[in-house]
Order: structure tokens, then C-alpha cells, then sequence
């Protein structure tokens, strides 16, 4: 209920011109260029967001080989001390929860 006085009572305000509207439209602008966001030029922009995709890349990359690493290790453990593969939630039998992660 309060929410739809607080929305009938903003949009009154915007109507009368009193620049209730005004902040709104401000920000809408300068989501038109990211760059002029950031405090950057259009190619300082480019730059900076190849950059991002390269180093999310890498970590993406890192993340798949030390989760490979860790599924590998698991089954070789598995096969060591013949245990049963996991199913469900380990959570449920691990009493430490720092090592179920």
C-alpha cells in the first residue's frame, strides 16, 4: 500500500514539472555511451573490455583445468581406498564443511 501511494504521489510531482523527472533523465543519458560512463575515451573503452573478455578467459580456463585436476584426483582416490562413487549431497557426511568444497 505504501508503495502505490509513494508511486501515485512521484508521478503526481513529475507532471506538475516541479523536475521530479529530471534526476531520472540524467541517468538515462549517460547510459547511452559506457565509455563517457567510465571517464573514457571510446577506444580507451574497447581496450579495456578486451582486456576483461582476455583475463575472464584465462580465469574460465584455470577454473575448467584445476576442476579436471581435482575430478582426477578424486577418482584416483576412489579407486585407492575403494570407496563408492559420491551421490547426492555431501554435505550430509562431511561433518567439516571446509572440506566438501
Amino acid at each position: 500500500m505504501a508503495f502505490f501511494m509513494k508511486t501515485m504521489i512521484s508521478n503526481q510531482v513529475k507532471n506538475l514539472g516541479f523536475g521530479g523527472g529530471s534526476e531520472e533523465k540524467k541517468e538515462e543519458g549517460g547510459a547511452s555511451d559506457p565509455a563517457a560512463a567510465h571517464g573514457m575515451t571510446r577506444e580507451e573503452y574497447e581496450e579495456y573490455q578486451k582486456q576483461m573478455i582476455e583475463e575472464k578467459m584465462e580465469r574460465d580456463a584455470a577454473f575448467t583445468q584445476k576442476k579436471a585436476e581435482r575430478a582426477c584426483l578424486r577418482v584416483h582416490l576412489r579407486e585407492k581406498y575403494r570407496l563408492p562413487k559420491g551421490t547426492g549431497n555431501s554435505l550430509d557426511r562431511c561433518p567439516f564443511l571446509s572440506c566438501c568444497g
